[in-house]
């Protein structure tokens, strides 16, 4: 029994020892590169893509087994393209699993790391077989149509080989990245980005199992521009099995510039799971913060952005979607004005078999220099189920304060929405609106509405009808848009009365035009005019100007029809009012437009475009011209029946460069009518009555100002002025009257820049039997007497050109030494002394000298001032 024992012994001694030997032997003499082929064979026989390696796969002992390898790379599913390169890599293996047709890697230590992520237009990626496991004999990838690319010869016979069916089992014990770089690109939205000088380390790779993971990079973008700096740490979980993925203990911190968001700072902190069969996502604890700003068409200073989500399921498999806590905070500075966001959703549950939560609100405030505007939203009442949800009220209020002006609005409805037919709406719509300014009658205006709107996702279209009361008058408003991605909408608006005064009331303009009046003519002397019109800079160019914006015209494709009996707007006053509209290119058309006002006919088209360029082509036929014009400006210099043709055109971001740019033409012919604020017979009567009393002591004055009680009455009246760049020049200006003849001079312009006229008129006295005149009116038949009619339009005035008048009296009365008797007496001490114990100055009785000087100051144009 001994004997036996020991040679059992023995021999497992010697079988050891062998084995040893044969250990030592097998890993002196084992040759890894002798597997380069066979993982090349299972790559591409497994996932059709091609394993480069160019290096030499190296084994080392000590301190522990491992391989290193040099130069490798992967390509793209069927494609020479690299999907992923390696500059070097060092694998701590399992020697036994290798030995198995498994490789179980213990630890991986990668330098040099490159991979390029791509989606194409539909919406695939480029590594999802990788994530999937797909085989050679799954459907064919998506990419783009084309020839396929050619296999290797030595490699297409390999489908099916029994390599095919490896165990390719990945167990990582830690991996170490440094110096990686990731693109990605994106045919779908066009995005280019890359993240760059990429460190990550992990802990235990092994799927299905959480380990750690930190990163740290540089994230530099062609499309969307960025340049940010990332830093990182989770838990995360793979299971490409599954296709499910966590990442919980999120932290994510990144700073730089992300496209138009110039970033502080933006973390990202909590849990979040997807599972991408069932499509289910959970977050719990989640928060983005966001602290910056952001630049481009839209900028937004001093950022401050907050999401805060306590607990989020949403699960698209089941039509599941669960909601705890859900806070939204942000704010910040728009160019004009301050705005604050805040929405909350304390609890909402949606499910199959019921639907129900709390109260939802979202709240905006707009805060400027001029307005405050206020909205707020409230969702209440949530019941049905996911398949047909209900609401009790949908609820939007707001107020606009702007001014002395306050515009408060509310509107609510009961809301249904259909997942199955993918159809809903709002049943019962019910507002009210209110404006309460002082220049108001009553100092409020209130308005109720009704009305009802439905989609249909599957017709993919919209409607909506809403009916509402301005002031005792209706109004009928209906809208149907289809093709809702990109919407094409029309309209169909009838109304009884719009008076935009109410609805938009002016801001105190009179107060405005008093103003601007006392400060066009303070000193009670209008402005010189200029001898010729110049183009000048607008006189409140340092005032701001409000801005026009004309840009959403090219979103827009719209048609409709707008009829209204009777329209207010600022004075104006059009009644069976009718247009048809379209939008279309980013280009507005108004044709036909037709009305009717002050007792004429209005006809023609309005256009403008997304560039804010604009233009009208109208013509008004019989229309009763003091109306028109005390509607349009608020006073009126003109009477009479006129016909009227304007083509005009400008184009400018502001309404002070719109009025700087405006160019075209304005005719009109006017009979029967009259100027108001100048009769010309009676300036004439004046002027000659100067000249004949000169030396008789009885001066009568000359007015040199509008005054409402005179005017000068005519048969007919034709203007024509063009216009360039916002400056007027009257081509033709013919006036007839039984008694006078009144043509163009020159200066002949209109300044809408600085809203001033500068025009010189000849008149002509024809006929001296129609007026009471006397010898002083009869002295000027035949005379031509220029008149400068000259100022800002709010307080014009007029002078008689003394020095140009062709009349023989003027010229002999300065042949008679009437300049000479002037130089010597005007300019005396006339003013009236005050006593020795000084008392208030009395009035001197009228002296010779005192006549003299009267006589001066009234012919001060005809002696050269």
């Amino acid at each position: 029994m001994k004997v036996w024992l020991k040679r059992v012994l023995f021999g497992l001694v010697v079988v050891i020892i062998v084995a040893l030997i044969g250990l030592a032997i097998f890993l002196l003499t084992f040759d890894p590169n002798a597997y380069k082929s066979k993982l090349e064979e299972i790559v591409y026989s497994r996932y059709h893509r091609t394993l480069a390696i160019k290096g030499d796969i190296e084994l080392s002992l000590f301190p522990r087994i491992g391989l290193s390898v040099q130069g490798l790379s992967l390509s793209d599913r069927d494609s020479t393209n690299t999907f992923a390169s390696i500059d070097s890599a060092r694998f701590a293996v399992a020697i036994w699993p290798l030995m198995s047709n498994r490789l179980v890697v213990d630890h991986v230590a990668v330098s040099g790391f490159k991979a390029w992520i791509v989606r194409d237009r539909p919406g695939h990626f480029n590594f999802q077989d990788l994530m999937g496991g797909a085989s050679a004999n799954d459907a064919a990838p998506q990419t783009p149509p084309g020839p396929p690319e050619p296999k290797p010869a030595a490699l297409s016979v390999l489908t099916g080989h029994e390599a095919a069916r490896a165990d390719f089992q990945i167990d990582i014990a830690g991996l170490n990245l440094k110096n990686g770089e990731v693109h990605l690109r994106d045919f779908k939205t066009g995005a280019r980005t890359r993240i760059e000088n990429l460190t990550l380390n992990t802990g235990r790779v092994t799927f299905d199992q959480p380990f750690d993971v930190d990163f740290k990079g540089n994230v530099v973008g062609v499309y969307p521009k960025a340049a940010a700096s990332l830093d990182g740490q989770a838990v995360v979980r793979i299971n490409p099995e599954q296709k499910v993925y966590s990442a919980q203990k999120l932290n994510v911190q990144m700073s730089g510039a992300l496209g138009a968001l110039d970033a502080k700072t933006v973390s990202l902190r909590g849990n979040l799971a997807y599972s991408a069969y069932s499509q289910l996502l959970t977050a719990s604890n989640l928060e983005l913060v966001v602290q910056g700003g952001v630049q481009g068409a839209h900028p937004v200073k001093n950022l401050s952005f907050n999401l805060s989500v306590p607990q989020l399921k949403a699960d698209r498999s089941q039509s599941e979607l669960l909601l705890e806590k859900l806070s939204l905070r942000s704010k910040g500075t728009l160019p004009t004005q301050d705005y604050e966001l805040a929405v909350d959703a304390p609890s909402l549950s949606i499910s199959p078999d019921a639907a129900k939560g709390d109260a939802v609100s979202g709240t905006l405030k707009l805060t400027g220099p001029q307005k405050v505007l206020g909205l707020a939203v409230g969702v209440s009442g949530l019941g049905g189920n996911a398949n047909d949800l209900t609401l009790k009220e949908l609820k939007v209020e707001g107020g606009l304060k702007q001014g002395l002006r306050v515009v408060q609005f509310k509107v609510s409805s009961p809301a249904n929405w259909s997942a199955y037919k993918q159809q809903g709406g709002l049943s019962a719509i019910k507002g009210d609106v209110k404006i309460e300014d002082p220049s108001l009658p009553g100092n409020s205006f209130e308005f109720p509405l009704i009305g009802s709107m439905q989609a249909d996702l599957v017709k993919d279209q919209a409607s909506s009808e809403i009916n509402a009361v301005l002031n005792g008058s209706k109004l009928d408003l209906k809208l149907k848009a289809t093709r809702l991605n990109d919407p094409q909408i029309v309209f169909d608006l009838n109304a009884d009365t719009l008076d935009f005064d109410k609805l938009l009331p002016p801001e105190h303009p009179k107060v405005a035009a008093a103003a601007d009046a006392k400060a066009a003519t303070a000193g009670g002397k209008p402005a010189a005019p200029s001898a010729a019109a110049k183009p000048a800079a607008p006189a409140d160019a340092s005032k701001p100007s409000s801005s026009v914006n004309l840009s959403p015209l090219d979103a827009l494709d719209l048609s409709g029809t707008v009829k209204v009996a009777h329209i207010n707007a600022r004075g104006l006053q059009l009644d069976k009012f009718n247009a048809g509209v379209r939008v279309l290119n980013g280009k507005l058309d108004v044709a036909p437009l037709s009305a009717d006002l002050y007792q004429g006919a209005l006809s023609g088209t309005l256009s403008a475009d997304a560039h804010n360029a604009m233009s009208a082509q109208l013509s008004l036929a019989h229309v009763n011209v003091d109306g028109l014009l005390t509607g349009l400006t608020g006073q009126s210099r003109l009477s009479g029946t006129g016909d009227i043709a304007l083509n005009l055109h400008a184009q400018g971001a502001t309404v002070a460069a719109l009025k700087a740019d405006v160019s075209g033409t304005v005719q009109a012919r006017v009979h029967d009518g009259a100027v108001k604020g100048i009769n010309v017979a009676q300036t004439l009567r004046e002027v000659g009555g100067a000249v004949e009393n000169a030396f008789s002591g009885q001066m009568p004055d000359v007015v040199t100002k509008f005054d409402a009680s005179r005017q000068t009455d005519f048969s007919t009246l034709d203007a024509q002025l063009a216009f360039e760049r916002g400056q007027g020049t009257f081509k033709k200006l013919d006036l007839n009257s039984p008694m006078l003849r009144v043509t163009e001079g020159s200066p002949n312009s209109i300044d809408l820049v600085n809203k001033q006229l500068d025009l010189l008129v000849n008149v002509r006295l024809v006929n001296t039997l129609m007026g009471q005149g006397g010898p002083a009116l009869a002295t000027l038949k035949g005379v031509t007497v220029p008149i400068l009619v000259a100022g800002p339009f709010a307080a014009l005035g007029y002078h008689v050109q003394w020095k140009d008048i062709g009349s023989k009296a003027v010229k002999q009365a300065v042949r008679d030494g009437l300049l000479d008797l002037m130089s010597n007496q005007v300019g005396k001490d006339f003013l009236p002394k005050a006593d020795k114990l000084g008392a208030p100055a009395q009035p001197a009785a009228p002296t010779k000298s005192d006549t003299i000087r009267s006589i001066g100051n009234a012919l001060k144009g005809l002696l050269g001032k």
